[in-house]
């Protein structure tokens, strides 16, 4: 999963990213800082199976700076890069600041950019169309229309501030959309990122209505991660900071992106897969081999917490809590899963 990360001047994008990499202020970033979700639950199964070969999603995040840039070409290729990704990380300053009021400016002046960037490429779609209307059937021009229709009423929702992922649009009218990479159609995290103290700012009415957020010390997680593990713990605990910060955002950031996680548990490897959730099982045996989703015959499921219980397939199958579920089943974040195929 691809995630652009956009920030204002100074909102500390490139410590996030350091921190999370486990880098000192002085060294300098990749391009691409490529993250796995060291998610728990593969542990525990690995320890009830008795090995640790474990493999974990990946989160890849690229720093963009549309934001900074004057030049029209270099913001072009940022916008393009924008595009391609999954979804959206806004870094926001609230270090050396707890005016929630400066906060949700901050957020807006982000969110209002995207929103321009969105209009323009709906413009550009929407002449496109209109100027490619010559021989084509009564059908085509029908069809045409109607996808005009549709980025006219978004052109309008954007136009009231409001990014598309606002927008209730049903499936049918999104797969339309697909191939224009709309950015605030994308989903959005927002990473408030404080210093110390998150106090006044985490109790502020407004900033608790902003959906989609995780608090994150960026600059404290880059410092802490220097520190032998004992010392480590000291501070956080003296702090009141929980421990692995880094994998918790990550973990918010995977579920605020629409994402779950389903388990293949064998002696060669346990192994995360990243679906959206609301995937059935066809789909989830895709993400392995396509060769798995075309002989699809079924899905033997095990509920995590049941596994864990129970310590083994055998036992699982032995208490009747093994569920065979055809291409339909729709999968739940942790489910433990076998494809049986042709």
């Amino acid at each position: 999963m691809d995630i652009s990360v956009l920030g204002l001047p100074q909102s500390g994008k490139s410590t996030f990213l350091k921190s999370l990499i486990k880098f000192n202020e002085t060294q300098e970033l990749p391009e691409i800082c490529t993250l796995k979700i060291n998610d728990d639950r593969l542990i525990k199964v690995g320890e009830l199976l008795g090995h640790n070969k474990l493999a974990y999603p990946e989160i890849t995040f690229k720093e963009v700076n549309i934001l900074s840039i004057k030049n029209k070409a270099a913001e072009l290729k940022e916008i393009e890069s924008i595009q391609n990704s999954y979804g959206l990380l806004l870094v926001i300053k609230c270090f050396e600041n707890n005016d929630s009021n400066q906060i949700l400016k901050d957020i807006d002046e982000i969110i209002t950019e995207l929103i321009f960037s969105d209009t323009v490429i709906i413009e550009n779609v929407i002449k496109r169309r209109i100027s490619n209307t010559k021989g084509k059937t009564k059908q085509e021009l029908e069809n045409t229309n109607s996808e005009i229709e549709l980025l006219e009423n978004l052109k309008l929702h954007l136009g009231k501030g409001e990014p598309l992922n606002s927008y209730n649009l049903p499936k049918t009218e999104l797969k339309k959309l697909g191939g224009y990479n709309l950015i605030t159609l994308k989903p959005i995290f927002i990473l408030l990122n404080y210093d110390e103290d998150k106090s006044s700012i985490e109790t502020n009415d407004n900033i608790s209505k902003i959906k989609n957020k995780y608090f994150y010390p960026s600059k404290l997680e880059m410092e802490l991660s220097e520190l032998p593990e004992n010392e480590s713990v000291e501070f956080r605990t003296s702090l009141n900071i929980k421990p692995r910060q880094d994998y918790l955002v990550l973990k918010s950031l995977f579920e605020a992106m629409g994402k779950i996680l389903f388990i293949t548990a064998g002696d060669q490897e346990i192994k995360g897969w990243e679906i959206n959730k609301g995937d059935n099982s066809l789909i989830a045996a895709s993400k392995i081999h396509s060769d798995i989703s075309k002989g699809f015959i079924r899905a033997e499921v095990i509920e995590y917490n049941t596994f864990i219980e129970l310590g083994s397939w055998n036992s699982c199958k032995k208490e009747g809590k093994v569920k065979g579920n055809g291409k339909e089943y729709i999968v739940n974040d942790g489910d433990i899963i076998n494809f049986l195929h042709s």
